[in-house]
């Protein structure tokens, strides 16, 4: 984040140390909100060295949109101020006295002649000195330009132009995303190494086109991540109703509110992750205004190479406090289609629907309903030890662990909450009924489903024991497992 490099160049100035700061960031990125916040102030600050590499490759995981985009191609196809200065100087250095007073006039005037052969006042306009653009390929030609940056002392902007997937002519020819994220492919071709099964993206994106087909109301919203949360297809059948924000969940947000207001249905697709961004907008510009946006979660929990920054393990737990909202985590493909039908059926109060990254598996079916609940399995006696509460793509795992259970004579009664908030009102007397609960989520134990179902027992005055079993935070430790479950008799 510029935010994180403005920090640390004023620590530098305050520990009076003769350093510089170099930071990165992409041309999608731009896009969002914090980075012109942080440019604003780094601007103000003349004498504060930083220098802020824009690495301009015109895309994120798409190509980058909006009028930030249209005033970077600007740049990138007009790069003549540097050149004809030079050429001026060097001609108008024939004639020493009256050239060298000319040249200085010219020079003085710099800004009006920057913005007529090479516009880039938008920068500029801010305070902050121009540099480029430069061939982000070409070592000697960036040096120089880092350089000349860092002699000027105060923040600089070296803008680089530069190309995705470059090197590998697969990624070249690949318009989506420029194998921004690449799973399992052939080397030699790029293409995938296809996997049996569709993956719960193309579901929720299947599922969207035939919404669209159905309802003219139903909108979309991405954040510049049209193909990686599968709303590719959606656009392709109705580019009118797709509205992709750039790296700006916030506005996204905001937008989706304000849609809503004026009568249509928004679904924002995201990555679980990055709604972390929007939460104080889902909160105070959804939520209390009591507006039917659907925001849909992909890559919740625990999505194992994406990294630290992309497992979306906070998301039932950060939603948690948001009033009205009704959250639906999905088992299998038939729950993705039947819950997202439900959520956009709501019109006033947000709603949410998430689920996991990659291959989904074969249907669950229920064996019963009770409440809003789905019974995956019936415990087959009238005094049942555990009430097992399975959230989401867990359910095949915890059917197995009731079986297992069930061999060692400890009866399981497995319920599917579907919507996790709010407590379906059937869970208490379920629970009641039962000798201990335990509820089994990919998504952390601080503030997640399990601990919103204590609190909804502890509320009705069921005195039942619950165990959560989930994502723990690093600096906790692992609750000792008990000894032996509570058992009849």
């Amino acid at each position: 984040m510029l935010g994180w490099a403005d920090g640390i160049a004023k620590a530098n100035q305050i520990k009076k140390r003769d350093s510089h700061v170099v930071a990165v960031i992409g041309d999608g990125a731009l896009t969002g909100g914090m980075a012109w916040e942080a440019l604003n102030n780094i601007a103000d600050a003349k004498d504060r060295p930083l220098v802020i590499v824009v690495n301009d490759n015109e895309r994120s995981y798409s190509p980058t949109i909006g009028g930030l985009a249209n005033h970077l191609a600007t740049l990138r196809t007009t790069d003549g101020y540097e050149r004809f200065l030079t050429r001026t100087k060097d001609l108008l250095e024939r004639t020493p006295v009256v050239g060298q007073a000319l040249y200085d006039t010219l020079h003085g005037a710099k800004k009006g002649l920057k913005d007529f052969i090479a516009p880039q006042g938008m920068f500029e306009d801010l305070g902050l000195k121009y540099v480029g653009p430069i061939d982000g390929h070409d070592i000697e030609a960036l040096e120089s330009a880092l350089t000349r940056a860092k002699r000027f002392g105060g923040p600089v902007i070296v803008h680089c132009l530069t190309e995705k997937g470059r090197g590998y002519q697969p990624a070249l020819q690949d318009e989506a995303d420029r194998f921004h994220a690449v799973g399992r492919i052939h080397p030699d071709t790029g293409l995938p190494i296809a996997s049996s099964g569709a993956d719960w993206t193309s579901v929720f994106g299947e599922e969207m086109v035939k919404l669209g087909e159905e309802r003219d109301d139903v909108v979309a919203i991405t954040a510049a991540m049209l193909q990686p949360v599968g709303l590719d297809k959606f656009a392709k059948r109705f580019p009118d109703r797709v509205y992709d924000v750039g790296i700006a969940e916030q506005h996204g947000a905001v937008s989706a509110a304000g849609l809503a207001h004026a009568g249509v249905h928004p679904v924002f697709a995201v990555y679980a992750t990055f709604l972390n961004r929007a939460f104080d907008q889902v909160l105070m510009d959804v939520a209390l205004h009591k507006c039917g946006v659907t925001f849909v979660l992909d890559r919740a929990g625990v999505t194992g190479t994406d990294g630290a920054s992309h497992n979306g393990m906070w998301d039932m737990s950060i939603l948690q406090v948001v009033p009205g909202l009704r959250l639906a985590a999905p088992r299998d493909a038939d729950q993705v289609r039947a819950q997202l039908r439900e959520a956009v059926s709501v019109e006033d109060a947000p709603t949410v629907v998430r689920f996991s990254k990659g291959a989904v598996g074969p249907a669950v079916a229920a064996v019963g309903r009770v409440g809003g609940m789905d019974v995956l399995r019936e415990p087959g006696t009238d005094t049942p030890d555990v009430l097992l509460v399975s959230v989401g793509a867990l359910a095949p795992m915890c059917l197995e662990i009731a079986a297992l259970l069930d061999r060692q004579g400890i009866s399981t009664t497995v319920v599917d909450p579907r919507w996790v908030k709010p407590v379906d009102e059937a869970m208490a007397p379920l629970a009641g009924k039962h000798r201990v609960v335990v509820t089994v989520e990919d998504n952390s134990r601080v503030g997640g489903v399990g601990s919103t179902i204590a609190q909804a027992l502890r509320d009705a005055g069921v005195d039942v024991p619950l165990r959560d079993f989930g994502i723990r935070r690093a600096s906790s430790t692992t609750p000792p497992a008990p000894r032996s479950w509570p058992r009849s008799g």
